[in-house]
C-alpha cells in the first residue's frame, strides 16, 4: 500500500508525532500561498494540510495505516484531494470519515474566531 500522506508531509511511515508536527510546520512556511507564489503553492499547502489532519489524529491515523490508500477510494491521495475540486478541507474529511467524525475547529484571525464565537485567544 502506498503512504502517499506520509510521503506528503516528507516522514517515514513509523515517524513520531512530533517529526509529523516538525516536518507539517517546515512545509507549511514553505507552501504557504502568502510567502510562496507559485502556481502549484496554493494546491501543495492544501494538500498538506489535510495529510496533517489524518496523520496528527491517532484514531485517523490508525485507520489511514490500516487501509492506506484505499480510503480514498483507491485513488491516491494527491489524486483524490484533487478530484475533490473546490470542496473544504472539512468536505475531503467528511468524505472519508463522515461528518460526525470530524471535531469542530475554528479559524482564528487577530485573535477573533470567524465561526461566530467571540472572544480573544
Amino acid at each position: 500500500m502506498s503512504k502517499s500522506l506520509y510521503s506528503t508531509l516528507e516522514v517515514a511511515e513509523g515517524a513520531s508525532q512530533e517529526e509529523i508536527k516538525k516536518s507539517y510546520r517546515r512545509l507549511a512556511r514553505k507552501y504557504h500561498p502568502d510567502l510562496n507564489k507559485g502556481k502549484e503553492a496554493e494546491e501543495k499547502f492544501k494538500e498538506i494540510n489535510a495529510a496533517y489532519e489524518i496523520l496528527n489524529d491517532p484514531q485517523k491515523r490508525a485507520q489511514y495505516d490500516q487501509f492506506g490508500d484505499n480510503m480514498f477510494g483507491g485513488q491516491n491521495f494527491s489524486d483524490f484531494a484533487r478530484a475533490q475540486g473546490r470542496g473544504s478541507l472539512d468536505d475531503i474529511l467528511a468524505s472519508i470519515f463522515g461528518r460526525g467524525a470530524l471535531k469542530p475547529t475554528l479559524a482564528w484571525a487577530g485573535g477573533l474566531c470567524q465561526h461566530g464565537e467571540h472572544g480573544r485567544v
